[in-house]
C-alpha cells in the first residue's frame, strides 16, 4: 500500500493576504524583468513556468481572500438592517393577526386584556402553563419572558409573562373594544382577582 501523500505543503494556504500578494508581485516582477533582459541570466522555460504558476496561484488566492473580506464587510453592514426589517415584518404580521382575532376572543380572554389595559400592565406572573391565558399563550399573544433574576429558579406561581409589543399596540389602538366594567379592586386583592390565574388547590 502506497503511503498517504504528505499534506504539510497545504500549510502554504494559511500564509494570508499579504504573503499571497507578495508572491504574486514577486512572480510578475520576475517574469517582467526576465522578458526585458534585466536578470543576470535568462530563466529556463521550466523555471519561468513554475514562477508563473506560483504567481498566478498566489494572485487568485489573494483575490479570494479579498472577496471573502468584502463579503464579511457587506454582511456586517447589511445583516443588522436585514434582521431589523424581518423583525418589523414579523411584528406587523402578528399585529394584523391579533386585530383580526379580536372578534373571536372569548369572554375570559377578553377579560384578561381588559384587566391588563385598565391597570396598564404589560407583564404579569402566572403558572408555567399560563393558567386561563393558556390559549393566548399558545397563539403567541402572550409570551413567556424568562426566568427572573437571570439563572435563579422561578417559583411555580411566579413565571413572568408579557404582552408582545405588536399585541399591546393593537390593544391600545382598540381600547374601546375592551371596556373596564368592574370597580377597582383593592391592592391586597389584585393577585387574587387576576383573571389569568386558576384557583390554587387547597
Amino acid at each position: 500500500m502506497l503511503p498517504a501523500p504528505d499534506a504539510k505543503w497545504l500549510e502554504f494556504l494559511k500564509a494570508g493576504l499579504p504573503s499571497f500578494l507578495g508572491l504574486a508581485a514577486f512572480g510578475a516582477a520576475t517574469l517582467y524583468l526576465d522578458r526585458l533582459g534585466y536578470l543576470p541570466m535568462p530563466l529556463p522555460p521550466a523555471l519561468a513556468l513554475a514562477v508563473a504558476v506560483v504567481g498566478l496561484l498566489s494572485f487568485c488566492l489573494a483575490g479570494g481572500l479579498l472577496l471573502d473580506a468584502a463579503y464579511r464587510a457587506i454582511v456586517w453592514l447589511v445583516r443588522p438592517q436585514y434582521e431589523k426589517h424581518l423583525h418589523k415584518r414579523r411584528d406587523e404580521k402578528l399585529k394584523r393577526e391579533f386585530i383580526s382575532y379580536i372578534p373571536h376572543l372569548n369572554e375570559h380572554d377578553k377579560k384578561i386584556y381588559v384587566h391588563l389595559l385598565h391597570h396598564n400592565m404589560r407583564v404579569f406572573e402566572n403558572t408555567p402553563d399560563c393558567g386561563y391565558a393558556s390559549t393566548l399563550f399558545s397563539l403567541g399573544y402572550v409570551q413567556l419572558l424568562g426566568a427572573k433574576g437571570g439563572d435563579r429558579e422561578v417559583e411555580y406561581f411566579s413565571y413572568p409573562f408579557g404582552v408582545p409589543d405588536p399585541v399591546w399596540e393593537a390593544l391600545v389602538e382598540h381600547r374601546d373594544k375592551f371596556p373596564y366594567l368592574l370597580a377597582n379592586a383593592p391592592r391586597s386583592k389584585t393577585v387574587d382577582l387576576a383573571p389569568w390565574r386558576k384557583p390554587r388547590m387547597p
